[in-house]
C-alpha cells in the first residue's frame, strides 16, 4: 500500500497534471483562435487571462474526468503488459514502456472524448470539435503517458 501511495503522488499526479494542463491550454487556444477568425480582437493579456480562467474552470469537471480516464488507462495497460510478460512491465525497456504508456494516454483521451458525446449529448470540450482539436487533446494524453513512464522509471530506479 505504501508503494501504491508513493507511486500515486510521485508518478500519477504529475502525469495527470501535465495532461490536464496541456488539454486545457489546447482547448482554450482552439476556442480563442476561432474567435480571432471571426474578427474578435484579443490581446496577449486576454489570451493569458482566458487560459488561466479555463484551467480553474475546467479543473473540477474535465480535470476529474481526465484523472479517471488516465488512471483507468494506466492500470489497464499495466495489467495487460504484465500478463504478456512473465516478469512484468518493469523488465521491459524504457522505450517499450514509453511507447505503450504514451499510446495508452493518447487512446484514453480519444475514448474519453468519443464517450462524452452520447453521455452528455454535447462536446464538453469545445476545442475538440475539429479533427485538429481532437488530435491536440490526444497529444495531451500522449504527453501524460510519457510523463508517467519517465517518472515511473525514475522512481523505480531510485527506490
Amino acid at each position: 500500500m505504501k508503494k501504491f501511495i508513493r507511486h500515486a503522488f510521485l508518478v500519477f499526479i504529475p502525469a495527470w497534471a501535465v495532461g490536464f494542463v496541456l488539454a486545457s491550454i489546447f482547448h482554450t487556444t482552439a476556442v480563442l483562435t476561432a474567435l480571432t477568425e471571426i474578427d474578435v480582437s484579443l490581446n496577449v493579456n486576454d489570451w493569458f487571462f482566458m487560459i488561466g480562467q479555463d484551467l480553474l474552470g475546467l479543473l473540477p469537471t474535465y480535470g476529474a474526468i481526465v484523472a479517471v480516464t488516465l488512471a483507468l488507462a494506466f492500470v489497464i495497460t499495466q495489467y495487460a503488459v504484465s500478463r504478456l510478460g512473465k516478469k512484468g512491465i518493469e523488465n521491459f525497456s524504457f522505450l517499450t514502456r514509453l511507447i505503450v504508456f504514451s499510446a495508452a494516454g493518447a487512446v484514453s483521451f480519444w475514448v474519453m472524448l468519443i464517450a462524452m458525446q452520447p453521455i452528455l449529448n454535447v462536446t464538453l470540450i469545445a476545442g475538440a470539435r475539429s479533427l485538429f482539436g481532437v488530435l491536440a487533446q490526444c497529444s495531451a494524453g500522449l504527453v501524460a503517458g510519457s510523463t508517467f513512464t519517465y517518472l515511473s522509471n525514475k522512481f523505480s530506479v531510485e527506490k
